[in-house]
């Protein structure tokens, strides 16, 4: 058999090659995953301590609601024992709904904090998108 020169060898390099140089460390990436971590846990805290306490305008039932809408308390005054059933079933929907709708409203504050927190630390790599050192 006759000797085959195909495919042809690969030239070699003159030196040794080495790998690229990246913008970005691990040290970069370990860092700003630990702001976002820490981020994350307070809004975290803070969302579970949400706790918003609503009464309808005679004060005759109380809610305590968690940022989540989990009903936490329920008081009923005497005074509304009075009322037929549907009318106090109904007030009680109406105030708890009222009472949710206060802690959704500090659950967006918190979302929005926390989302206006990591749009101002975009982390390694938008300080390469913006062309800043990243040491």
């Amino acid at each position: 058999m006759s000797e085959q020169n195909f495919p042809p060898p690969a030239p070699l390099p003159a030196s040794a090659p080495m790998p690229p140089t990246f913008p970005i460390t691990f040290d970069d990436i370990e860092a700003s995953a630990r702001r976002a971590l820490d981020r994350l846990q307070s809004t975290t805290e803070a969302i579970s301590g949400i706790r918003a306490e609503h009464s309808d305008p005679d004060e005759l039932v109380t809610v305590v609601v968690s940022g989540t809408g989990e009903l936490l308390d329920l008081r009923i005054s005497d005074d509304a024992m009075r009322k037929t059933p549907e009318a106090l079933a109904s007030l009680i929907v109406q105030t708890a709904g009222a009472g949710a709708g206060a802690a959704f409203g500090s659950l967006g504050d918190q979302i929005r904090a926390f989302t206006e927190s990591s749009d101002s630390d975009p982390g390694p790599l938008g300080a390469i998108r913006r062309g800043e050192e990243t040491d």
